[in-house]
């Protein structure tokens, strides 16, 4: 695949971003190699990419925080090849603090390493949980990460390197809707609590996306597995039809991240 239709194929994405990715992958079927990628892609360029196995020439595999993760890093592998190692170029780490620690939020720790100067690619996601950051970044930062950051908002913090299995798995809120059928507008209808009008929007306007892509057909079949992000209401898993209303309706039940 040439250089061109592969940046086309990722409208409206960070094109520097993919032409570091493409030359990677071309590299890793130059020399049939391994090759890792030293920044974590978000989910609608990794996804894609997982699915591109054979027109790319190589196979994708993806690491992050947890198995739930956004923003992951990728090894490109030549197609057929083994694999020697799953030595990606990251470091798993925790951040704690004092008594005041648990007050501090998500946003807080990301503004605390960004004002680092740290780019926002190098960084996986961060996970809160009892008064503990979890966090992945690239390796060739952890030493900058530990000496600098000495205090989230106004608490003295720790940074430390952490094993991937200490890391807490993302935590979700079940709820059970009723929908008419499984369509995306009745979906995005029943989770926003709008009117199918309103849904119909929502959904013209770019906002919705199914597993990280943006879907604008509103009669578009949502399936068991499929991740429904909305902006300004969140992101969900439509996990299972778990029965049936007298009415006829479709029982679904969803997992929204918390």
């Amino acid at each position: 695949m040439d250089k061109k239709k592969f940046l086309n194929i990722f409208e409206g994405e960070d094109k520097n971003l993919l032409a570091m990715v493409y030359e990677e992958i071309e590299m890793c079927k130059r020399i049939n190699y391994q090759i890792y990628t030293d920044i974590f892609l978000p989910p609608q360029i990794w996804t894609r990419l997982e699915e591109m196995t054979k027109s790319l020439g190589v196979e994708v595999y993806t690491l992050g925080l947890n198995d739930t993760s956004e923003k992951r890093v990728c090894l490109f592998n030549p197609v057929g090849e083994e694999i020697y190692s799953y030595d990606y170029p990251v470091v798993f780490f925790t951040i704690t603090g004092g008594n005041k620690f648990k007050e501090l939020e998500h946003r807080h720790f990301l503004a605390a390493i960004m004002g680092l100067g740290i780019k926002r690619e190098k960084l996986g996601d961060l996970i809160v949980r009892d008064g503990v950051c979890y966090g992945v970044i690239a390796e060739e930062l952890f030493d900058f990460l530990t000496v600098n950051l000495s205090q989230v908002g106004r608490v003295e913090v720790k940074v430390e390197r952490a094993s991937r299995e200490s890391v807490p798995e993302s935590r979700f809120e079940e709820n059970t809707l009723l929908v008419t059928s499984l369509r995306l507008d009745n979906l995005v209808s029943a989770v926003t609590g709008l009117s199918r009008s309103s849904s119909t929007e929502l959904i013209d306007e770019g906002i919705v996306t199914v597993n990280y892509r943006v879907r604008r057909r509103r009669d578009m079949q949502v399936e068991p597995g499929d991740v429904l992000s909305i902006r300004r209401y969140g992101k969900y898993i439509f996990n299972e039809i778990v029965g049936e209303s007298k009415k006829g309706k479709a029982r679904i039940l969803l997992k929204k991240y918390v």
